[in-house]
């Protein structure tokens, strides 16, 4: 119950804060992502993180912050919403990093948005996020972070135009160590199965 009352108030804090900037013009998030419970324990995918075997709970004990339930994305003229929920809000202890990713082509996804939040494994004074393009450079832009909301200007990438789809969307949960924004991303504490495929209606 006391989870579920946390999440409520994080989407209610997310839906306030959009809300507030848009003015109210953009969809409620929709769940592209869903992945189970229990299953944040460094063993699901560590290294690869493709999410192949990754949904499971055990024998490890899992991680709260590092446990991704859900990534709902939304929408609206100007820029592409992505909302993490996991069972506890970041930051932790430990420096925490969340990463979506689509658009897969070949062995690399194309369009790759990580955030990443302070702990004593990192000099993190507040949550950072980027987005890239691994098909075209992978050269990061920094975006802006909401507490577990990451706020992606459209103009970024063309991915995000009019009628654009996200296809094989897939979300990771990692450590993060060291300096912003060189340092070690890993390993992975939770992987998500290959969500919904999101198209940009607006």
């Amino acid at each position: 119950m006391k989870r579920t009352i946390s999440t409520l108030a994080v989407l209610g804090l997310s839906g306030v804060l959009v809300a507030g900037a848009l003015g109210g013009a953009t969809a409620a998030p929709k769940p592209e992502i869903v992945d189970v419970s229990l299953d944040a324990n460094f063993v699901n995918d560590q290294g690869t993180g493709d999410g192949s075997f990754g949904d499971f709970a055990g024998p490890a004990s899992p991680g709260t912050v590092s446990d991704i339930e859900s990534v709902d994305l939304s929408n609206d003229a100007k820029n592409l919403y992505i909302l993490f929920d996991t069972v506890a809000a970041p930051p932790a202890t430990t420096g925490i990093g969340y990463r979506f990713r689509a658009n897969p082509d070949g062995t690399a996804y194309c369009v790759v948005v990580e955030a990443m939040w302070p702990g004593a494994n990192n000099d993190l004074t507040e949550a950072h996020a980027h987005f890239r393009d691994d098909c075209a450079g992978g050269e990061a832009t920094e975006i802006e972070v909401l507490g577990s909301q990451l706020v992606v200007p459209r103009k970024l990438s063309k991915a995000f135009a009019k009628g654009a789809k996200l296809t094989a969307p897939q979300a990771q949960a990692f450590l993060w160590s060291g300096t912003y924004p060189t340092g070690v991303a890993g390993p992975h504490a939770d992987t998500t199965k290959i969500g919904t495929d999101y198209t940009f209606k607006k």
